[in-house]
């Protein structure tokens, strides 16, 4: 019991030190992408961390079981190159004792895998989107500037104001244009102000003391309108939102859904405990080495097994969305393939034999 925690202490180790690797190579990638995203925009430093925050725990499901896989190798290769595995089979801890310990130490991962997978992850990604949206809505309220035309909703409004007051806070002399359908609305005013929240109310602007003109263009009949105070939204309703990446759909809404480009997405959520239990099984016969070989002789074989897996899920994947591949037989096969793999190296590992191909290189050096 205490070399198996001692065993799983090491792998531990490993995987916090790779995780926290994996974490700062993902935030500098993501906020490269925020920038090139954020175009001309300019957010607060609150929303870009928000943003990268829930894009990373988005990206939680890709990076436990990298990271958990090349933990693995890099215990168990130092482990074989110290030869303290040797000692371990010599006390009497034989492979099979130490592949089952992983194994169920694999489980707990899975688990929580499967909560991020199915959970987690697709509400981060939902409440991304939504932040992004506020972050685009409070970067255009913050970018009033005198004389310039400013859009909302997509060019719905189209706001100009001559002068700001001291503060900042009221607009001076304001022109405006709201397009619905075939109806325009051509509004001039003293004084405009944005008032409530995105969060509870939504965000108007409230015009005081100017004429408001309705119409069609082309039309001479234009009716005008004399007011004190007129105030519209806007920003989105919250029942205008809509969730256009698939990463952020629920993954109850997927089970619902025939599409096969919603089948793919849901597959791979669903097989992503799985492909932590088998890459992290795969690594116990891949850190394997002789006393002679160095410690992480074998982590570039492993990385290289590991993008060959990844992108072979990916490929199919691409495959049941496009609909070349029932959505029947899915991603699966790749999956398949790679359990019979690992079920047949973890074999040769515990039984002592070597595979052929294997053994040919070993009795070359």
């Amino acid at each position: 019991m205490t070399v198996t925690r001692y065993l799983i202490r090491e792998i531990l180790h490993s995987f916090f030190a790779v995780f926290a690797i994996l974490v700062i190579i993902a935030v500098v990638v993501i906020f490269v992408e925020l920038l090139a995203e954020m175009s001309t925009s300019v957010f607060s430093s609150l929303f870009i961390f928000q943003l990268v925050t829930l894009k990373i725990i988005g990206k939680l499901v890709v990076l436990l079981p990298a990271a958990l896989y090349i933990s693995i190798l890099l215990a168990l290769g130092r482990l074989y190159s110290d030869s303290e595995v040797i000692a371990m089979w010599a006390g009497g801890i034989g492979p099979n004792r130490i592949n089952a310990s992983v194994f169920r130490f694999l489980l707990v991962f899975a688990l929580a895998t499967a909560v991020v997978s199915l959970y987690l992850s697709p509400k981060a990604m939902a409440t991304r989107e939504a932040v992004w949206e506020r972050a685009e809505a409070a970067a255009e309220f913050e970018g009033i500037m005198p004389g310039r035309f400013l859009e909302f909703k997509g060019g719905e409004l189209v706001a100009y104001t001559e002068s700001l007051s001291e503060d900042n806070r009221v607009m001076q002399n304001v022109f405006a244009k709201m397009t619905f359908g075939d109806s325009q609305n051509l509004l001039v005013a003293r004084r405009a102000r944005f008032s409530g929240s995105e969060e509870k109310t939504g965000r108007y602007i409230v015009l005081e003391d100017g004429y408001r003109y309705s119409g069609a263009p082309g039309s001479v009949d234009y009716t005008v309108y004399r007011f004190a105070k007129h105030s519209f939204r806007i920003d989105r309703e919250r029942g205008e939102t809509a969730i256009s990446d698939v990463d952020a759909i629920p993954t109850r809404e997927l089970l619902e859904k025939s599409h096969p480009y919603y089948s793919a997405q849901l597959q791979w959520r669903l097989s992503q405990p799985i492909s932590l239990v088998l890459l992290g099984m795969l690594a116990l016969p891949l850190a394997r080495t002789l006393p002679r070989q160095g410690k992480y002789t074998k982590l570039a074989m492993g990385i290289a097994v590991y993008f060959l897996y990844g992108n072979a899920v990916g490929a199919m994947q691409t495959f049941v969305e496009r609909g070349k591949v029932s959505t029947l037989i899915g991603i699966w096969p790749v999956h398949i393939v790679m359990a019979l793999l690992v079920a047949a190296l973890v074999y040769f590992e515990a039984s002592g034999r070597t595979p052929r191909i294997w053994r040919k290189k070993v009795l070359r050096r």
